[in-house]
């Protein structure tokens, strides 16, 4: 009987621990195999977030080529009002009163990278009455080799100080008399090309060559008849910075112009133009310009006439957005032929002016 017992003893304790053992490696198998399904979840999950965040920079990338494709539009609205309290100007553009002069609207984009296209209308007020006109439309193409830039296109020639500059963005509001008498109330715009270099010296110094159709001179609505030469202008910048925030630009500036279809018939405009400025920051700021124009009219009927002018004036910013300044004009005429009076006569114009600008932004 013992014999007996003690062996079912001994089989019951092996058939213990063999369960025993069993049910640890089926414990071990289970915990094993739910780590490994715990890895596989989380390898899962990380591809998924890869994925996801691969696909927000592609939507990035994809956001900002989308944006560079698009061109950049700007508006500008010129309002001017005029009081003329002597009632002698007959020429004056306002007409004793408050109206939007003119309004430009354009786009501006990349074409590649090489090329930049800019296209400029402007609606104007002319006796009264709107029109809606081309006003630039041009390509540069500013990264060709040996330093040179390239224009192409309809717009305002390089020459002086003040032509490039919209009448919007001039810190007066009306024309320097000069620049009425020479160059028309806004400026001289035409179609044809410039090209530039930008000369290899330890300052800053461009020659720019430009040749132009020559058609017509200012502000017009039409194109004018063929001439025997084209327009031609010539201008040598400098720009030297002075010291601290002080810098100065100054500039010569050469065109010929044929005025009609008589080869004879020419114009010869001899410029030069000083630009000082001063720049402390957003509170505080000074420029000074001075822009000097000579011109020689050749006519094949009529002896030389000459014509000089010039303008300076100087601005300065009290405060963050409000300025104050001041221009003094001068204009003669030399030997200039009238009709009327079968005559040549000589003219002089002065004027002086005075303001206050308030920036809002």
């Amino acid at each position: 009987m013992r014999i007996v017992f003690t062996l079912c003893i001994i089989m019951l304790s092996v058939i213990f621990q063999i369960t025993f053992v069993s049910a640890q490696e089926n414990k071990s198998q289970n915990t094993d195999d739910q780590d490994i399904e715990k890895n596989i979840d989380k390898l899962l999950k990380d591809s998924e977030k890869k994925e996801d965040a691969g696909k927000t920079k592609k939507i990035t990338l994809n956001h900002i080529i989308d944006r560079i494709s698009i061109p950049n539009i700007f508006v500008a609205a010129d309002f001017v009002g005029e009081r003329d309290i002597n009632n002698g100007r007959e020429d004056a553009i306002t007409k004793n009163g408050f109206f939007a002069r003119e309004i430009e609207f354009g786009f501006s984009t990349a074409i590649d990278h090489l090329a930049l296209g800019n296209v400029l209308f402007a609606v104007h007020n002319e006796a009264g009455q709107y029109f809606v006109e081309l006003h630039e439309a041009y390509f540069e193409f500013n990264k060709l080799p040996l330093n040179l830039y390239l224009k192409l296109g309809r717009f305002f020639l390089d020459a002086g100080r003040l032509n490039t500059i919209h009448r919007h963005d001039w810190d007066f509001t009306n024309a320097p008399l000069v620049h009425e008498k020479l160059f028309d109330l806004e400026g001289v715009y035409d179609q044809g090309g410039e090209l530039s270099l930008l000369i290899p010296l330890p300052f800053y110094q461009e020659l720019k060559i430009g040749v132009f159709n020559g058609r017509t001179w200012g502000h017009t609505h039409g194109d004018g008849p063929v001439k025997p030469y084209p327009l031609v202008t010539g201008r040598l910048k400098n720009f030297f910075p002075i010291y601290g925030k002080w810098g100065t630009q100054f500039g010569f500036t050469y065109i010929r112009y044929s005025v009609d279809e008589e080869k004879a018939n020419i114009d010869n405009s001899f410029g030069a133009d000083l630009t000082v400025k001063w720049k402390k920051g957003r509170y505080g700021s000074f420029i000074f310009t001075y822009e000097i124009w000579y011109r020689t009219e050749e006519r094949e009927d009529t002896a030389l006439a000459k014509k000089f002018g010039w303008y300076g004036y100087m601005m300065y910013q009290v405060f963050q957005q409000w300025y104050v300044g001041a221009r003094i004009d001068y204009f003669a005429e030399v030997g200039v032929y009238v009709e009327a009076l079968d005559k040549k006569i000589n003219r002089t114009n002065k004027g002086q002016s005075m303001w206050i600008t308030y920036r809002p932004s």
